[in-house]
């Protein structure tokens, strides 16, 4: 048999919104918007970002043991350091390392939406059959929705009415990370239409920069910003090679138990709840909770 690395699968609740920039500013109804896949248009969290935080965090767990592999001040190299071994490492005594674990983008899997029978969230047939769940299908003018979604035939979701198909949506028995509410709060909608209600119903917020030296709000810097609304649900994943395969300075990394690495990722994830992912954490947005920590991100 060929050799397979380990692949670990994530669940996220976004328990703030959650605002990746792109990088700059732009002319029309928002001025910084989030990163998007190009073939969808669907946000997302791209995997780089996952894998930053991710490092930061590994290494505020270890409590000092491994200075500077955070990436603020250089790396060590050291094979058995787990955090540049698992992230990889350059300019060292000991050269460049790629890491041991792949960071996958973060994809949404169920956005909230306001409707008249309460927060629903939405999903659609493609999303889920990433996921390995087939079978799944809506008309673009319809929506099927789960057990408790009360509704008189039709629902709304946002400024967007849609009638009720009379095959339900049951996710039982299935994605089993999801806290039971949302999947008994879900509701299905073509894959046509998932793109425009998602974008319809992200938040967009305005702000403004604040004067250092006054303290107050600084002439002319409004501006407005778009996020993935709180309670968003997002999955990634996690490719950790076996480190057996590889060699540092002639030395097998972690004395090739793959476990380390593993552990070096749970405990970086573990903060996401606390510290966040993304911009504007100083603005109460960000933190991620990883639904699956103490599952290991098994499938």
């Amino acid at each position: 048999m060929a050799y397979q690395p380990d692949k670990l699968r994530y669940f996220g609740l976004a328990l703030d919104p959650i605002h990746v920039g792109k990088g700059g500013y732009r002319l029309g109804r928002v001025d910084m918007t989030i990163v998007r896949e190009p073939g969808t248009n669907l946000p997302k969290i791209p995997g780089t970002s996952i894998s930053g935080a991710c490092r930061t965090y590994a290494a505020m767990q270890e409590n000092g043991k491994w200075p500077g592999c955070a990436g603020q001040g250089g790396h060590c190299g050291d094979p058995n350091c787990p955090i540049c071994v698992t992230f990889g490492f350059a300019g060292t005594k000991n050269g460049s390392f790629q890491g041991l674990a792949q960071f996958s983008d973060a994809r949404l899997l169920f956005l909230p939406i306001h409707s008249l029978a309460g927060p629903v969230w939405t999903t659609c047939p493609e999303v889920l059959k990433e996921l390995g769940i087939t079978g799944a299908s809506s008309e673009d003018h319809q929506v099927r929705v789960a057990s408790d979604v009360k509704h008189s035939g039709k629902l709304n979701l946002g400024w967007l009415m849609l009638e009720v198909e009379k095959d339900p949506f049951s996710l039982d028995g299935k994605l089993s990370e999801i806290p039971d509410d949302i999947k008994n709060h879900a509701v299905l909608v073509s894959n046509k239409m998932f793109g425009h209600i998602v974008n319809d119903n992200l938040e967009v917020s305005t702000s403004v920069s604040i004067d250092p030296q006054t303290g107050a709000a600084a002439e002319g810097a409004l501006f407005t910003y778009e996020a993935l609304p709180r309670a968003s649900v997002l999955y990634f994943e996690v490719i950790v090679s076996d480190p057996k395969f590889y060699r540092i300075n002639g030395q097998i990394p972690l004395n090739g138990n793959i476990e380390k690495a593993k552990d070096a990722v749970r405990k970086g994830l573990e903060l996401f709840a606390s510290l966040g992912v993304g911009g504007m954490n100083t603005r109460g947005m960000g933190r991620l909770r990883v639904l699956n920590l103490s599952l290991g991100g098994a499938q």
